[in-house]
């Protein structure tokens, strides 16, 4: 598979996964605001990096892995 069609795969996932993304950023937000802005910033943390984005990990997971990154560091969440 080529690096263009790799990346078209990828961005008509992160579409179809959208949905899931803004439940999950709308209820560790509960804010509205604050959860478009998690999910913007995870959709470019992960278009900026796709091409790290090793094929054997799900997609889905990784994104939720890096909203969740992003949501700590943003309210500086410790674990």
């Amino acid at each position: 598979m080529t690096d263009i069609s790799r990346h078209h795969r990828l961005r008509a996932e992160i579409e179809g996964l959208m949905p899931a993304m803004r439940s999950l950023a709308e209820a560790i937000c509960r804010n509205p605001t604050d959860a478009e802005d998690l999910v913007q910033e995870t959709v470019a943390a992960t278009l900026a990096s796709l091409d790290q984005f090793p094929e054997r990990i799900s997609l889905e997971w990784w994104m939720f892995a890096t909203m969740y990154d992003s949501f700590r560091r943003k309210f500086e969440i410790s674990e």
